[in-house]
């Protein structure tokens, strides 16, 4: 019995440690000068759900610094690191998430 108690303990610890150097996000240093702001209409967000979505699908994008999603407004307003990304590289994201970017 005490050796299933301390088998349970240390899987339930791996899994906790697991999951918390998953979660960390390295931290990005950016000059202020390569910060562009684009907002794209996004056509398919109907919910809270989907700009959440949205949104962490978009924010693990490499050089991406804030992103807001609207469904009432259908559209993403998308803060990021022209060095490190490009306007083409987050329609790509917004496609693979399910939705239908319209650039404006």
């Amino acid at each position: 019995m005490k050796k299933h108690v301390i088998i349970i303990l240390i899987g339930t610890l791996m899994l906790f440690a697991g999951c918390n150097s998953a979660s960390k996000k390295e931290t990005m240093i950016v000059k202020k000068s390569d910060l562009v702001e684009t907002c794209i209409t996004v056509e398919g967000m109907t919910c809270v759900g989907c700009e959440v979505t949205l949104e962490k699908n978009l924010t693990e994008l490499n050089g991406v610094v804030k992103v807001s999603a609207s469904s009432s407004k259908d559209e993403a307003t998308i803060t990021f690191d022209k060095t490190r990304t490009d306007e083409e590289t987050l329609i790509k994201a917004i496609e693979k998430a399910g939705y239908q970017p319209i650039l404006k």
